[in-house]
């Protein structure tokens, strides 16, 4: 998902992944499999087969940890400050991880295009000492949309290749 946000001073893009479902949906989900596994290993423990009791516990804390996982993944954006004479660059999940400021003179785009057509396509911000990759969490339709408003903001692109990158 990508949106824009403008003002007098200064536009705010911000790059994010789809989310499908909230943590506070996935706990429900987890909640529901744990009393659907409860039932089932009562039944088992009534019957007197105990030792499926601790398996049906393990399952659910599998479970649990991979929607916590998945969720975590997903909290991930990068988010792009344009003012009138630089970009400030931000990636993180929860918190600014990595900041990166550039003049915006000093920036370009370089694209690559994916041999497959479901594929995004593979943007980086260009400066004279780094190649930084953007969006690489997005679809195909956001990667697109992502490039179009970088392109809005008067980034240029300098490189556009159908099967490789070349570096600047």
């Amino acid at each position: 998902m990508v949106t824009l946000h403008e003002d007098l001073a200064e536009s705010l893009l911000i790059a994010q992944p789809n989310r499908s479902a909230s943590w506070q949906l996935n706990k429900l989900i987890i909640a529901a499999f744990a009393a659907w596994w409860s039932l089932i290993a009562g039944f088992f423990v009534f019957r007197g087969l105990w030792p499926i009791a601790p398996f049906a516990g393990l399952e659910v804390l599998g479970l649990a940890t991979a929607l916590y996982y998945v969720c975590w993944k997903l909290q991930q954006r990068h988010v792009f400050r344009f003012s009138q004479q630089q970009l400030i660059l931000q990636k993180g999940a929860y918190y600014p991880r990595f900041t990166w400021q550039f003049t915006r003179e000093a920036i370009s785009l370089s694209v690559e295009v994916q041999a497959h057509p479901w594929d995004p396509l593979k943007i980086f911000l260009c400066s004279r000492d780094q190649q930084i990759p953007i969006g690489n969490f997005l679809s195909k339709d956001d990667s697109k949309k992502l490039l179009t408003l970088l392109r809005a903001q008067g980034v240029p692109v300098r490189n556009y290749s159908e099967s490789t990158r070349i570096d600047i």
